[in-house]
């Protein structure tokens, strides 16, 4: 692109120089005139004729008049730019910020006059540009320029469309950047994300919106091609490194490690190595940045794009983890070679790191973004239709905005309905009919949804297995989690995807997922050697809008927020010093709920009594336990009871701490079978048979033995509750059967000391 630019020579070379450092240096400017056979004049008008922009910079002074002439060259060269209608930027200086000395009015030059009416027929001229930009400064004028040439290079340097290939409508999942061709609708927010990296030259955009917002699609589809694909402004190679924190785990590291070495192959980062490098110095981020773009220097912009970005504040990544990566996220901020894009969930924002820079961050890259309005989404509609080649009728396309609404997720419910709608296309026409076959808007996710359920159903038949409720919980268990929407205690949860790893599924419920996947529900991504295939849904409008999930969540939220506390507790717990374990581990009373609610949504069948405890938790667990894989959930929740009971069965245990214990048994009801009442309020004594044999007593030198016959003894020393139930019972103290040759008092002591569960001790 050929770019004149126009402008006095002695007032306003810092303001050329910035617009030439927007230009990458290409353009022709007055000081690029060397002596030739022309007169300046006649150069300057044939550069002009020969260029494809023109800028005008207009300050203070009129500008040299040459022999013969009316006008300045400056003003020669804005009139032969409008007389070959070229595209033209003008852009005039602030009166508040001319130096008087560089004013016609200081110089005495031309008369001021004169250079009050170039301003003037300038201000006012129609420019395809857009109207004259006002600047104060070198820097706000680059800002001015940067933006036109982004607008100039939308109209004049992108390829002309042609009929698009493949689907026009990619359904619950994000736009890819290989589908800018079909993403429309979002040409004013597109045009504000280039105008902060470019013209303001932001380093840090945090695009946050709610769920169904469609921010994905806006950076995937719109921002990064409009940076990587159209005119360069500036000379500047855009290279973009996207990736999830979780994509691969529970460590952020990786996946962005595993995206920079994808996409600088030549540099042989190992995955693990690059992983614990920037792990541990999160700072090395700009070394890493350097090493990448190498010789390019500063001609390539390194553009970090972190989708879902709300996993970062996921439970089960870790607060060391959390607090590196912003570390890295703040050091890639500051190196001059990288620019970070974050997409976030609005509902996440409680979640960010209150310390003062990360806020400062925050504010200073804030990019809020809507669920679009009817008209985005009639675009969005119709977009598409037409560069595939399709018609759709205004009376279809004002039925699904009616049916959409405007609320959380009716870009997604729209996409997926129109991804079915063109399945069903009657050759190039998008119908009402098969609109309507489809359930609409509301019920294209749970027809398709019950269809893959049903052909899973009939293929496992098909083997003589069935598609029961356990394989298909254990999906859910597997796709869906919960997580806490602010950092209070206590605070609301909401359910969200997680990614469910191929490995860990069974049989019958690999089969419904494959279902899942060939309908659009879910979407998968194959494994390597170093990573599982995984699964996840397309868009958490899903959960609301597939009734079968629905009812189970409804049967299942209060155990699926236990499993939640679990889970987030025993990570706390296992990270925790040995001094605060003690305070952090959960007592029964909590143990017990999150057992009984894990068994529950495992499918595991309720277990028989236990012969040894009384308690239906410790057999619950002995039914769980089994189940866990070992991690610090399984050590966190193995029951109080047990680990209390494994110490009063060691003989280093000491009196003092055998007294404590005793106590916390009594308090928690000691679920030991024997200590406690039966149903019937009667002693519950466990006996055990002593064998008859031969005593020996006595020393070595005067032993003495003699036959025992089999006798029973209770296993634990009589409780005060049992002996209570023994004074209270009309056959117990009062009935003299007891007393056959003993002596008995005419009333019991007092028991103004009665210690429940405790042994009887004097």
């Amino acid at each position: 692109m050929r770019v004149y630019l126009s402008s006095t020579l002695n007032d306003l070379g810092p303001e050329r120089e910035a617009v030439r450092k927007a230009l990458g240096g290409h353009c022709t400017v007055v000081e690029s005139y060397t002596a030739d056979e022309r007169s300046v004049r006649e150069s300057c008008l044939a550069d002009v004729a020969g260029c494809d922009l023109y800028i005008g910079i207009i300050g203070g002074r009129y500008g040299f008049i040459p022999p013969g002439e009316s006008f300045s060259i400056t003003e020669l060269e804005y009139q032969e730019a409008r007389k070959h209608k070229l595209p033209t930027l003008i852009c005039i200086k602030d009166d508040d910020v001319i130096l008087k000395r560089f004013h016609d009015a200081g110089t005495q030059e031309n008369p001021p006059e004169r250079i009050e009416s170039f301003r003037q027929r300038a201000n006012n001229g129609t420019e395809e540009a857009g109207r004259p930009a006002i600047f104060k400064t070198p820097e706000d004028l680059k800002e001015h320029v940067l933006k036109a040439l982004w607008r100039y290079s939308e109209r004049h340097g992108a390829i002309p469309p042609k009929r698009i290939e493949g689907r026009p409508y990619p359904g619950l999942r994000a736009f890819l950047t290989t589908e800018s061709d079909r993403f429309f609708g979002r040409d004013a927010e597109i045009e504000a994300l280039v105008e902060r990296l470019i013209a303001r030259n932001e380093n840090f955009l945090a695009v946050i919106g709610p769920s169904g917002s469609g921010k994905s699609s806006l950076v995937y589809a719109g921002l990064i091609p409009a940076l990587t694909e159209n005119v360069i402004v500036g000379g500047v190679r855009w290279i973009p490194i996207s990736f999830s924190p979780r994509e691969l785990g529970d460590d952020p590291f990786q996946p962005l490690a595993a995206a920079l070495s994808k996409s600088f192959p030549d540099q042989n980062w190992r995955v693990p190595d690059l992983t614990q490098k920037l792990r541990t110095h999160p700072a090395d981020i700009a070394t890493v940045a350097n090493n990448a773009l190498g010789q390019a220097g500063a001609a390539a912009q390194l553009l970090l794009f972190v989708d879902q970005f709300e996993e970062v504040f996921a439970s089960k990544v870790d607060e060391g983890a959390r607090s590196n990566f912003f570390k890295l996220l703040t050091a890639a901020v500051e190196c001059p070679l990288v620019r970070v894009v974050v997409a976030m969930r609005s509902d996440f924002y409680d979640q960010w790191p209150q310390d003062e820079l990360c806020i400062a961050l925050l504010l200073a890259g804030h990019f809020p973004v809507a669920v679009p309005g009817q008209a985005a989404l009639e675009k969005m509609i119709t977009g598409p239709a037409q560069a595939a080649g399709l018609t759709i009728s205004p009376r279809l396309v004002r039925r699904i905005l009616d049916d959409t609404g405007s609320g959380p997720g009716a870009l997604a419910l729209a996409e997926f309905a129109l991804s079915l709608l063109y399945d069903k296309r009657d050759g190039d026409v998008l119908t009402e009919t098969a609109y309507t076959a489809i359930g609409g808007v509301a019920g294209a996710i749970d027809g398709l949804a019950e269809q893959a359920v049903a052909q899973a159903k009939e293929a496992l038949k098909q083997d003589g297995k069935v598609l029961d409720e356990e394989a298909i919980s254990r999906l859910f268990l597997a796709i869906a989690s919960v997580e806490q929407r602010d950092n209070e205690a206590g605070g609301a949860l909401a359910v969200v995807r997680r990614r469910a790893v191929k490995g860990d599924l069974p049989e019958a419920t690999l089969i419904l997922t494959q279902q899942l996947v060939d309908k659009r529900i879910l979407v998968s991504r194959e494994g390597s050697n170093e990573q599982p295939a995984v699964y996840e849904v397309g868009h958490e409008a899903v959960f609301s809008h597939w009734e079968l999930f629905k009812g189970w969540y409804a049967r299942y939220a209060v155990d699926l927020a236990l499993r939640h506390q679990a889970e987030q507790a025993a990570r706390d717990w296992d990270r925790s010093n040995d001094q605060q374990r003690s305070v952090l581990k959960w007592g029964w009373e909590r143990q017990k709920s999150a057992i009984e609610a894990l068994c529950k949504l495992n499918q595991l069948a309720l277990p028989a009594p236990d012969a040894d405890f009384s308690d239906s938790g410790i057999a619950t667990w002995r039914v769980l336990e089994p189940q866990l894989p070992e991690s610090p959930l399984r050590h966190f929740l193995y029951p109080e009871p047990l680990v209390l009971l494994d110490e009063l069965g060691a003989d280093s245990t000491s009196h003092h701490r055998r007294e404590e214990i005793g106590l916390r048994l009594n308090q928690l009801g000691d679920p030991r079978r024997g200590v406690g009442l039966n149903e019937k309020s009667l002693p519950d004594i466990a006996w055990v048979d002593i064998p008859a044999g031969e005593v020996v007593l006595g020393e070595t030198k005067s032993q003495k033995s003699f036959p025992v016959s089999l006798f029973r003894l209770s296993r634990y020393p009589v409780t005060w509750v049992q002996y209570r139930a023994f004074l209270d019972a009309k056959d117990g103290y009062c009935n003299p059967a007891w007393w056959e040759e003993r002596p008995r008092a005419e009333k019991p002591a007092s028991l103004l000391r009665c210690f429940g569960l405790l042994p009887i001790t004097r």
